[in-house]
């Protein structure tokens, strides 16, 4: 990788020494004037193998922070960035790529049914965020780009079609929420958005589709030790997934522990959705699945999951909800919580977005660890743990408390 810095040419008058100067004629400038002749700034470039776009990116940080306006000028264009990637998706262009081939424009116009033109100026775009690279052969798509196929391994195209799309709308009306405290979604869309989802069939899988997109940040989930002690139980155990959408954590649970059993609950759509997903993987035979809302709480679970629920509501909502896990729950059973933690320290977090994003789409919030601990604390629950997922994410392990005569 090459680093290019400028440096000022030597003042007139200090001539080089004798023992290094060059020996061969200098090399004409690409503008007409010799290298030796040009004034001002010369260009010194330095190969260093290896990938050193961090110090680059620093390097570049570095200057920006010195030039304020083309910075807010860049953090400006970032709902072009969310439509470019949401377009690319729609148009399925990264479907039509290959991340080892590359691949002309007008081949891959063809292939999508787009304008040739057009569709270099948003590959151009792409390049520019990482999402594609150029070279002589065409454009290939970056591991990034691979994520906005339909049917990857952990693909996020439904998150880019979701963020393009609905909530693109909704976040017009950041502002009214920031005002008023109405939902910006409520306010556009004239109802909450479950209900909205809920009546648009194609909404409602696109929804489930983009919750089980962050699907890395489940990854480490089914080696908590919870789990794992629940699946060492000789009479075996049962996980509940709460409002668990389409089976996608429950699936890998049970994958990952082939004596556990599961039962999901979810509203009526979305249970179907998960059924058929967990038979087509085999687990149907393992999972029972029941159709209702947090007061139908399936009782004498081993191992409950609130996978990103409770930042969908306000704080007496959770403790409702909480309270009917704790209702549910043997004294023996433990309670996984997964959520984006607020950091205490003003570091910069995913969470930190998401709260933005939950404020101003369904009215619920991100919160800070000691916040949790006092919900649960009201459901008659203790966080007795907390361990770091991927994406910013956090597992919460909860228990019920236990009493002072304990």
């Amino acid at each position: 990788m090459g680093l290019c810095f400028g440096d000022r040419a030597r003042p007139p008058g200090r001539r080089t020494p004798p023992a290094s100067r060059p020996t061969s004629l200098p090399r004409p400038s690409p503008f007409g004037a010799a290298a030796e002749a040009k004034a001002g700034y010369r260009r010194v470039e330095l190969y260093v193998p290896g990938d050193h776009r961090d110090i680059l990116d620093a390097h570049l940080a570095e200057h920006r922070a010195r030039q304020p306006a083309e910075t807010l000028l860049r953090l400006l264009t970032g709902a072009w960035t969310t439509q470019a990637l949401s377009a690319f998706a729609q148009l399925r262009v990264p479907d039509a790529m290959d991340s080892e081939r590359g691949a002309g424009v007008e081949e891959l116009a063809r292939a999508v049914g787009a304008r040739p033109r057009n569709l270099a100026t948003l590959l151009r775009y792409l390049v520019m965020l990482g999402a594609v690279t150029e070279s002589r052969d065409g454009f290939r798509l970056t591991e990034s780009g691979a994520l906005l196929r339909a049917g990857a391994p952990g693909s996020m195209r439904a998150l880019a079609l979701m963020y393009g799309g609905p909530f693109y709308e909704s976040f017009a009306g950041l502002g009214h929420t920031v005002r008023t405290g109405q939902v910006a979604f409520e306010h556009l869309f004239g109802e909450n958005h479950f209900d909205h989802f809920a009546r648009d069939p194609q909404l409602a899988e696109l929804f489930d589709q983009s919750m089980a997109a962050g699907s890395a940040m489940f990854d480490p989930v089914p080696t908590h030790p919870a789990l794992t002690a629940a699946a060492e139980a000789a009479d075996g155990a049962t996980v509940v997934d709460v409002a668990g959408g389409n089976g996608e954590l429950l699936g890998r649970i049970l994958a990952a522990h082939p004596r556990l059993n599961g039962v999901l609950l979810e509203r009526p759509h979305a249970v179907e959705a998960a059924r058929r997903r967990l038979e087509e993987t085999g687990f149907g035979t393992r999972c029972g699945f029941v159709a209702g809302d947090f007061a139908d709480m399936p009782a004498g679970g081993d191992v409950y999951v609130l996978s990103r629920i409770l930042h969908d509501w306000d704080d007496e909502r959770c403790r409702e909800i909480l309270r009917h896990c704790a209702r549910a729950m043997p004294d023996h059973a433990d309670l996984l919580v997964v959520e984006r933690v607020l950091p205490c320290d003003g570091s910069v977090s995913l969470a930190t977005a998401w709260d933005l994003h939950m404020m101003c789409n369904v009215g619920g919030r991100e919160r800070h660890a000691a916040h949790y601990e006092r919900l649960f604390a009201d459901a008659g629950l203790a966080l007795v743990g907390q361990s770091r997922l991927p994406l910013d994410g956090n597992v919460l392990h909860v228990r019920k408390a236990r009493s002072a005569s304990e």
